[in-house]
């Protein structure tokens, strides 16, 4: 697979000071109606989108949901400080983004001190929210206070430990201006990445505040008791109307800093069955298909209408032990199931082409990493049997795993590996829920296993490290602790002491983590997947996103 693209610049951008946006090039003069999903030749500004689930909650900081539609009408609806651009990379049918370089976007742009600790950003004049509020630093410190405070989210594990105390570390210095602290020029990479994400969304202070009482000092309640009060930010789209379990309708902000949007008017229906929303793509029912079955998008290739996207990912699947439940809370189980998974099998009948063997967390091609003590995992019923036996734990071993109902590739792969367990001693009970209820369920530890697609859309080695393990954190369904666990952490702490996060000194440190996540933590990894979407051929502009989204701002149709 093709080199992460601009890791040669992975230091300048934490030491140069951006001072203008680049030229949005794909953006279109505004485009005649058609309803979207059009066969008719020329543009249109209207697209169908057609999903597994619908988003239940928009309030990112209420609480984590793994829902494509949740985390695509979130994304759309807000905007971050700072943005990762979008290149081209070699091998790939579209753009992708540039994870080392940042770009302003509510920002006009931002400056680094010499010793590497204070990130000055200075906010553009003029723009207006989704309720035509002037953005100004209150807001970005209204923002931040919003999602420490709000339990749920996991945002203060999201943020450390580059940001623990807001008071001292994020300051207003004028109506414009705003500065991150940080206590060590190790962690600027990572506060960087974490800006420019959804984590790092602003929201209309001025409206929020209007809708907030002493019970509700955010108003985070408010926005969750109705999805149409999502309409909080600056983000390039906004919600329209809300059809329980049909349809959601989002129409393009007049107010978003690169307006007027080519795509003007989105239109999310609920489709639960993957095979036809392959063949609605296909017939031109729809603009785009999300979540499809690797099988379907390996159909749909021979036809000239349907485009797949194809590039490489960051999206991994995983599987994830309770290692405070039984019979996880043992080591020797944890490293018998890492030899009862089908590896190849499940990349070769489950994804057909869309995924490839990727058995670790981090990127591999990063500057200095290491994989040479990584665990060398493969199918081996016979080594997961004495495993087992050495743990003195009796065959067959049952245990439940939890699959979200609305990724048909992961509820395939559960299926495969459920029957190839049972030939390494394990015997497995697929339970399906909604994407909601596996995330909240997995934070409370409440399942015994999961399997499921997932990605740390900051591409930092510490911060997808401490993602998945962190105390807290916001996708550690794992709750891995002990002595093994806490050398694992002081590890972290050196690299994090280090100046730069990708450089000589701390590559190599993440690397020895991830080595010992993988020999003694819960979780487990089996494959980087593409992107389980299809579209029409005439909708163009698509970039593959670390955080999987689609970013209609850019698309044109027609």
């Amino acid at each position: 697979m093709p080199t992460p693209p601009g890791a040669r610049r992975r230091t300048s951008a934490l030491v140069r000071a951006v001072v203008s946006v680049l030229t949005l090039g794909l953006l279109v003069s505004a485009c005649a109606d058609t309803g979207g999903a059009a066969s008719d030749a020329g543009p249109r500004d209207t697209v169908v989108v057609v999903t597994a689930d619908q988003a239940s909650n928009v309030v990112r900081d209420f609480g984590f949901t793994n829902g494509q539609d949740n985390q695509e009408v979130t994304n759309s609806l807000h905007a971050q400080l700072i943005r990762k651009p979008y290149i081209d990379e070699q091998g790939a049918n579209v753009k992708v983004q540039d994870l080392y370089t940042f770009e302003p976007l509510l920002a006009e742009s931002y400056d680094v001190s010499p010793d590497g600790k204070v990130f000055t950003f200075h906010l553009r004049h003029g723009l207006l929210s989704q309720q035509g509020n002037e953005l100004t630093s209150e807001d970005v410190l209204w923002s931040f206070q919003r999602k420490f405070a709000t339990k749920g989210g996991g945002m203060p594990g999201y943020y450390a430990p580059m940001l623990t105390d807001l008071g001292r570390q994020l300051q207003a210095v004028d109506r414009y201006t705003v500065t991150f602290t940080i206590d060590q020029p190790g962690y600027g990479f990572t506060l960087l990445g974490n800006l420019a994400e959804n984590i790092g969304s602003i929201y209309d202070s001025t409206y929020l505040r209007r809708h907030a009482t002493p019970e509700d000092p955010y108003a985070v309640q408010w926005g969750v008791s109705d999805m149409l009060n999502g309409n909080v930010g600056f983000g390039p789209y906004m919600l329209q109307s809300v059809t329980p379990n049909q349809e959601i309708v989002m129409v393009a902000n007049p107010n978003y800093v690169f307006g007027p949007l080519p795509i003007q008017t989105i239109i999310r229906r609920v489709v639960p069955d993957a095979a036809t929303r392959a063949n609605m793509v296909a017939n031109g029912d729809a603009d785009i298909a999300l979540d499809l079955r690797p099988a379907d998008q390996a159909d749909l290739a021979s036809n000239p209408d349907v485009f797949t996207p194809k590039a490489t990912s960051n999206l991994y699947q995983s599987l994830t032990m309770n290692t405070t439940k039984a019979p996880f809370d043992k080591q020797e189980v944890r490293q018998a199931l890492a030899y009862a998974i089908p590896y190849d099998q499940i990349v070769d009948e489950v994804y057909r082409g869309r995924a490839y063997s990727y058995r670790h967390l981090l990127d591999d091609k990063a500057p200095y990493y290491d994989g040479s003590q990584l665990p060398d995992y493969t199918f081996d019923p016979a080594k997961a049997k004495e495993l087992l036996a050495a743990a003195g734990v009796t065959a067959p071993v049952p245990f439940t795993l939890t699959v979200s109902n609305a990724t048909p590739s992961v509820q395939d792969s559960a299926v495969l590996f459920a029957a190839a367990a049972k030939e390494a001693g394990f015997e497995v009970t697929i339970n399906e829920v909604p994407a909601a209820q596996m995330s909240s369920d997995g934070l409370a530890g409440k399942l015994q296993a999961s399997m499921a697609t997932g990605s740390a859309v900051t591409m930092s080695p510490p911060y997808q490290l401490q993602l998945v393990t962190q105390p807290g954190g916001g996708a550690n369904t794992s709750f891995w602790s002990g002595p093994t666990y806490d050398a694992f952490a002081s590890v972290l702490k050196q690299g994090l002491a280090g100046e730069d996060a990708i450089g000589p000194v701390s590559g190599p440190l993440w690397s020895e983590a991830e080595a010992m996540m993988l020999r003694d933590g819960g979780t487990l990894f089996l494959a980087r997947v593409m992107s389980p979407y299809s579209m029409r051929a005439d909708v163009k502009g698509y970039a593959q996103r670390t955080d999987r989204r689609i970013d209609y701002s850019v698309l044109t149709a027609g």
